[in-house]
């Protein structure tokens, strides 16, 4: 019997069972890699039928090629070709003809198959299935402990997250309230990386006065001097969303885990939420979605979408990680969960159809795009009517991509290729346009609003895009910060001002608040994934 089962065992061993494994690794790879990410109910379909296919064609093969060894050989090399083409043409050719890759690869994988068919001996297929099986299985178990890795890993954020909420529950749910006079809308329009007029003139030669002249023309004023407190996104929203500094990380999130759901769950929002309003965060693929809005808008070629997060257990940390694991390939990166099938499909000879698909509205309308695509930039300025239409107090959040590199327009809004070192000529033209976009979401906000809105177009931080002879660090501060109030407001702005005090003066003279000013200091945070790594600047800054 012990020699039965040995001889039983080894036989198993020798059938080429890696046609299967082969076949199952690139799932499980794409999945790892954007686990949290996609729907996984998605992912078990997609090996169901990778199972079955590749059972029905090892039998159907049989009447071409008898030896099950010599057939899962030559039906691997297939397998391989159909898994990797999408990846690999992204990575090799594109963007070049998808059709010819696809011709291309076949033949070249044709030819291969029939010189190693004509060269390789009988005895060799047996002799493969053992060291094949043998590397196969060790591929498998490296991407189940990845996946208990990730699945440890996000099971410790759950549990971060779920103390971080437990502190910022409010007692009291308040009923939302209609827009009115006493309750205004409220929009903060935040164009990445928008200098000053000031820097614009002295440190890159550019006369932006047309645009400024015709914000005032409209209502605005525009704070002299107006400087952000941070260099970078992250801790300049938060900052600004929070009405503070933050010197220090004091939750159970990673650095820029807080950062980015300090910046989606604000004390701002919520404190607005507290007084009736509706929180709408137009997500711009750069910051976490919102646990706490009651809209959460995302963009992409089907047209806008909002967004569950429910449950999502995902960190910016391993999401920043899948992400970069295969980003040639056009994976999400967002918090959220998106369909994992065309995601898939884009990474095998399947790839070809994806055209058929998207006039199918069958990947179009699922992946959105990416936070740096000019397309979002546009489609976010397209839905703000929808907003305008709501009867309820919107206080909602639009961070705008752009003018930040890379230019994607030229000055008549056709898009370019992304060009991420452009000369000063070519950033201005977009910046040119961006800024006749600005005033279109102005217009459209200004013109359609029941009582006259609160409309916050300010900038995160400065930039050195446009620089021509140097690039000084006071250019990455002073910032465009322009406001319109309904007329029985006014703003006395600090004679310094920096943009940690922008809410503090809004939410005081709007609804009597006793919120604090904070003292003006200008923060080099020079090391992005070292956030609370600071070296305070202000007296140079501000010289």
């Amino acid at each position: 019997m012990k020699i039965l089962r040995h001889k039983t065992s080894k036989t198993l061993f020798r059938y080429p069972f890696y046609l299967w494994l082969l076949g199952l690794y690139p799932i499980l790879h794409l999945y790892s890699v954007n686990y949290g990410l996609v729907l996984d109910n998605e992912v078990s379909y997609l090996i169901v039928a990778m199972l079955i296919s590749t059972t029905l064609i090892f039998h159907l093969a049989r009447r071409v090629i008898h030896n099950p060894h010599k057939r899962a050989f030559f039906l691997a090399i297939w397998s391989l070709a159909f898994s990797l083409s999408g990846h690999a043409f992204v990575i090799v050719f594109m963007p070049r003809s998808l059709l010819v890759w696809s011709l291309g690869l076949g033949i070249a994988v044709l030819l291969l198959s029939a010189a190693l068919y004509k060269t390789l001996p009988q005895r060799a297929y047996t002799q493969f299935s053992a060291p094949f099986n043998l590397i196969a299985v060790a591929l498998l178990a490296m991407q189940l402990f990845t996946q208990i890795s990730n699945t440890f890993a996000d099971m410790e954020y759950a549990r971060a997250s779920a103390e971080y909420e437990q502190g910022r529950t409010p007692d009291t749910l308040v009923a939302k309230v209609a827009d009115s006079p006493t309750r205004p809308d409220i929009y903060y329009i935040i164009p990445d990386a928008y200098p000053s007029d000031e820097r614009l003139a002295q440190g890159m030669n550019f006369d932006n006065s047309r645009f400024t002249k015709a914000l005032k023309q409209r209502g605005f004023v525009i704070a002299p001097h107006a400087h952000s407190n941070y260099a970078h996104t992250l801790m300049s929203l938060a900052s600004i969303l929070n009405m503070r500094y933050f010197d220090s990380n004091p939750s159970a999130y990673k650095g820029l885990d807080y950062l980015r759901l300090s910046i989606a769950d604000s004390e701002v929002a919520r404190q607005l939420q507290q007084l009736g309003y509706t929180y709408v965060q137009f997500v711009s693929g750069f910051v976490h979605a919102s646990h706490v809005a009651d809209i959460n808008r995302d963009f992409s070629p089907g047209g806008a979408v909002d967004i569950e997060i429910t449950g999502t257990v995902v960190s910016a940390e391993a999401l920043n990680s899948r992400h970069a694991g295969i980003s040639r390939v056009g994976t999400v990166d967002y918090p959220f969960k998106q369909p994992f099938t065309p995601l898939y499909i884009d990474t095998t000879a399947l790839r070809i159809l994806r055209s058929q698909l998207e006039k199918l509205r069958l990947a179009s309308t699922l992946r959105p795009y990416a936070r740096r695509a000019p397309e979002r930039f546009l489609a976010t300025i397209d839905e703000i009517p929808s907003i305008v239409a709501m009867p309820e107090a919107t206080f909602t959040v639009v961070h705008l991509y752009k003018p930040h590199t890379p230019v994607d327009f030229d000055e008549h809004g056709t898009i370019i290729e992304p060009n991420y070192s452009p000369s000063p000529e070519d950033y201005f033209a977009e910046l040119t346009y961006v800024n006749s976009k600005l005033l279109e979401a102005v217009d459209t906000i200004l013109s359609g609003s029941k009582n006259p809105p609160v409309i916050l177009l300010q900038a995160d931080h400065g930039s050195i895009f446009g620089s021509t002879n140097h690039k000084e660090k006071q250019d990455l501060y002073g910032v465009l910060a322009a406001y319109y109030l309904p007329g029985a407001f006014a703003l006395d702005f600090p004679k310094t001002y920096t943009l940690v005090n922008t809410f503090p003066l809004i939410l005081n003279e709007l609804f009597g608040t006793d919120h604090p000013f904070r003292e003006n200091q200008l923060v080099d945070d020079h090391d992005y994934h070292s956030p609370f790594a600071r070296q305070t600047i202000t007296e140079f800054a501000l010289r």
